[in-house]
């Protein structure tokens, strides 16, 4: 498969490349289109719901890249792609939703949750720390998938989960069906996107880590963006962080953990000098204003939008 990649110019692995995000987001768009709409029948709170149900939905590409990155046996791409991602959730995407709309926030539940996001990323650095993620590693991660939604759902009662209780039968059969075609999508997608972003790095000269943090992450991150926005926009601010905590909780436990399943994943040094520090700084920084604020605004955004171009600008004079 890569050898037939490899056998296209630069710019028909740009097409592919932009197909393989289009394709992507198309599908983990359906993913997420049901699971809002299991949701809105539940009477879910809704940060509960952004950190469990559209979560999971949202971060299905950023799971299928890094698997099938893993299964090529491209590593850098499998851990770019997650850590760079959760470094864009933050200081991209809730910078956006938060730049748009002042979001007033439930302090116990942003604390719970985000100090569980704080807790799996010092996880992350301690378990990567001799320089690799083993099986036995990503065991322990993906053990900690389910942990983390019983944690995002126990404020909720069983009556809470009635699914379908107004849905119909042909409504429950098309959410099905547009749940197994988005997955089909987001799977093809993602080897295209995975292909075409290695070959890209080579052909520039880029290495493929740089490439994994920044197009791959973001282009991985767009469902996440287009929840927050949309979620902003409409009054409900609180969703979109709620999203964003349990989608980074998700790339560290979920993603990487099933990625070094498949095979063992190499942490290269730039991680340990840049990536994982930033990482930890902005989870820091929004914990700080969660707990000193009882909500965000523009002024935060600002924030974290700055801290995100000064990590992209650091990597590209030292890194690239």
């Amino acid at each position: 498969m890569e050898a037939y990649f490899a056998s296209f110019p630069v710019w028909m692995n740009f097409i592919f490349f932009a197909a393989g995000l289009l394709i992507i987001t198309k599908g983990a768009d359906w993913f997420t289109d049901g699971a809002v709409g299991i949701a809105e029948t539940t009477g879910v709170p809704k940060v509960v719901v952004g950190a469990t149900l559209v979560s999971l939905a949202t971060t299905a590409p950023e799971f299928s890249v890094s698997v099938i990155a893993a299964w090529l046996d491209h590593p850098a791409t499998s851990v770019g792609n997650a850590v760079g991602s959760t470094i864009c959730n933050i200081g991209l995407i809730l910078a956006v939703a938060f730049l748009l709309e002042p979001v007033s926030l439930s302090r116990e539940d942003v604390m719970r949750k985000g100090l569980f996001m704080m807790a799996m990323g010092l996880l992350l650095v301690l378990l990567g720390w001799d320089g690799r993620i083993t099986r036995i590693e990503g065991l322990v991660l993906f053990a900690l998938v389910p942990v983390f939604l019983w944690f995002g759902m126990k404020r909720g009662t069983w009556s809470d989960f009635d699914f379908g209780a107004t849905m119909t039968d042909r409504e429950i059969h098309h959410v099905g069906l547009r749940f197994i075609a988005g997955s089909i999508l987001v799977v093809f997608g993602s080897v295209l996107l995975v292909q075409s972003a290695v070959h890209l790095a080579r052909a520039m000269g880029v290495p493929e880590l740089v490439i994994a943090l920044t197009l791959v992450a973001i282009g991985t991150s767009l469902p996440e963006l287009i929840t927050a926005v949309s979620a902003s926009w409409q009054g409900h601010g609180d969703m979109a962080v709620g999203n964003v905590l349990g989608a980074n909780v998700l790339n560290i436990t979920w993603v990487l953990g099933g990625a070094s399943l498949i095979a063992p994943l190499g942490i290269e040094r730039q991680s340990f000098v840049l990536d994982f520090p930033f990482m930890l700084l902005l989870m820091v920084m929004f914990l700080l204003l969660a707990l000193w604020k009882r909500g965000m605004g523009r002024r935060a955004g600002l924030m974290f939008l700055t801290g995100y171009v000064c990590y992209l600008a650091l990597m590209f004079i030292y890194f690239v």
